[in-house]
């Protein structure tokens, strides 16, 4: 439980953006309450144990296979090998006062065996001798991701409240997160208000079902606020203190979609003319500047709420890789983080007949947009001279949340969708590179080679029926969840294709409500272009996962 008093957004909503995404709570165990022998102070200290053990079920598709784009993750585990043996461990220490002040610590760790220190990687020639990894073996990023062991210090923050005349004002200071708007799913976030507030843990959610919302959104050190003007009215800004890209599931792993990306491998094999090109420094912006403001209006005739919002930030995503020739004829690539992009927008939660349902409507100036796929282009400018396409874009989202009662089929069942749209409205600099339709990336191209086209839409749905004492203290489940691109192919960085999604089906058990075993199939939809022999291009990136399907059994408890 987060202990702070700074609350962004509403409870029910938090717990229905936690369950829209996938992410399972172990139920309501007790926490670990310290005796202080003060009945002001406060003192709770949680410990989440997670095991994850998955395997591939699906065959390997050849024509993934023999793209040198894709192959050494496809070939990093075959068909019922083990892609997960993982231990993770989250402990979080809260300390309260007064129900006023405190701070908070927590911290994960991690162990996963079924990673060793090499990359399998493709066995046949010509594509064995020209992996992504330099003598097969995982950069030590990679190793300290995957394999481990290894840890982290997530959230280390401190907070307070006090009143400014009759204002109440609360605060924050540290590691903590902040997440406005009203999105659900995590194609939503993609076009949200909260998009790139903070970086996400997307390796930690591709890899280990079940991950936690507070896992997810990775903290970063800030200075937030927030002031209660009224009983309808309230502020709300953060200062940024730090910038942090986000986690990738990492080229060569097994659910990295391509070889050559994110920040663990160390090349890509180009073409027998130019050899290799290696991976450069990422382009990054400043630890310091981002910031944002926000405004929360409750007027009674409204029965809802609007949000009313400005952050100044730069990216957590990076935009497609972009080659470059050097000063000795060398070829390279880089990540590219976007920075100065101006975000407004307008939020509105409100309850309609028992459901609860969200809207967002956002406007993003100078943002970065998808530049064309990594290919040889002699002359293109060096890293530090261009920052990739850039441009105005439009957003929007609607969603629905709520819950079912008992009927002939489940005792009680959850439901949440949610409709996304976007737009590009001009191109502000680096034409040249706007990897969209009629654009010079795309000459020749169409949509299904993952051109921008003006406007996407998106859906993610989610279903989970429940049946309570199945057995003596067992209450069961069905999570279901699917998002797919519906239309077009949205022009903003990992913003959506059509036809590119995943879905879920599972089976979870709580047991005595303190222990939670979950059992899942998971696996992608794409389409691809192919030659008869191996694709020559995709509509998204993680098109290369759709026959990367596993089955995932995850136990997990928390003293």
């Amino acid at each position: 439980m987060n202990a702070s008093p700074t609350q962004p957004i509403p409870a029910a909503r938090l717990r229905a953006i936690a369950a829209a995404v996938g992410l399972l709570a172990a139920g309501s165990a007790a926490a670990f309450e310290l005796e202080t022998g003060n009945p002001d102070l406060a003192v709770r200290w949680d410990n989440t144990v997670r095991v994850n053990y998955g395997v591939r079920v699906e065959n390997r598709d050849s024509k993934i296979g023999n793209s040198a784009l894709a192959d050494e993750g496809d070939y990093s585990f075959d068909r019922h090998d083990a892609v997960a043996k993982r231990l993770d461990l989250l402990s979080e220490l809260d300390v309260v006062y007064k129900k006023r002040y405190g701070m908070r610590l927590s911290g994960a760790g991690w162990f996963d065996d079924a990673y060793g220190a090499e990359s399998r990687g493709n066995p046949n020639l010509p594509l064995s001798g020209i992996p992504s990894y330099v003598n097969h073996q995982y950069s030590p990023l990679v190793k300290r991701l995957y394999r481990g062991a290894s840890g982290e210090v997530m959230d280390a923050f401190v907070f307070g409240s006090a009143d400014i005349g009759a204002v109440p004002v609360q605060a924050k200071a540290g590691r903590h997160t902040l997440y406005w708007g009203e999105s659900l799913f995590l194609g939503g976030h993609m076009h949200s208000i909260a998009y790139a507030q903070n970086p996400l843990d997307l390796q930690k959610g591709f890899a280990t079902p079940g991950t936690e919302a507070k896992e997810l959104f990775r903290p970063l050190n800030q200075l937030s606020a927030q002031a209660q003007l009224s009983d309808t009215l309230s502020l709300s800004g953060q200062y940024m203190l730090e910038w942090e890209s986000a986690r990738y599931p990492e080229g060569g792993t097994y659910l990295g979609p391509v070889d050559f990306v994110f920040n663990g491998p160390d090349r890509q094999f180009l073409s027998p003319g130019l050899g290799f090109g290696y991976r450069t420094p990422a382009a990054e912006p400043s630890q310091h500047g981002e910031f944002g403001v926000a405004a929360r209006w409750s007027p009674v005739w409204l029965d809802g709420t609007l949000g009313f919002h400005y952050r100044r930030f730069a990216d957590k995503l990076p935009q497609t890789l972009i080659t470059r020739a050097g000063p000795a004829n060398t070829s390279g690539y880089t990540l590219v983080y976007a920075d100065e992009i101006d975000m407004f927008g307008l939020s509105l939660s409100k309850n309609l007949a028992g459901i609860s349902v969200g809207a967002e409507v956002s406007y993003r100036r100078n943002g970065p947009l998808n530049s064309q796929v990594l290919g040889v282009a002699p002359g293109l400018p060096a890293q530090g001279e261009t920052k990739g396409p850039r441009g105005d874009t439009m957003h929007a989202l609607v969603n629905a949340a709520g819950a079912l009662s008992r009927s002939a089929v489940f005792d009680a069942a959850t439901y949440a969708a949610e409709l996304q749209w976007s737009h590009w409205n001009n191109v502000r600099s680096g034409a040249n590179l706007f990897n969209a339709v009629g654009y010079a990336p795309c000459v020749g191209k169409d949509k299904w080679d993952g051109c921008a086209t003006k406007n996407y839409v998106g859906v993610s749905v989610a279903f989970n029926p429940i049946w309570y004492q199945v057995f003596p203290g067992v209450d069961l489940s069905m999570p279901l969840s699917y998002s797919v691109g519906l239309s077009g192919n949205a022009a903003t960085v990992f913003g959506g294709n059509e036809g590119l999604g995943n879905y879920g089906v599972g089976i979870g058990a709580d047991v005595f409500q303190k222990y939670r075993f979950d059992l899942k199939y998971i696996d992608f939809v794409g389409r691809y272009k192919d030659n008869g022999t191996a694709v020559t291009s995709t509509n998204g990136l993680t098109t290369f996962l759709k026959d990367r399907g596993f089955v995932s059994l995850t136990f997990k408890t928390t003293f």
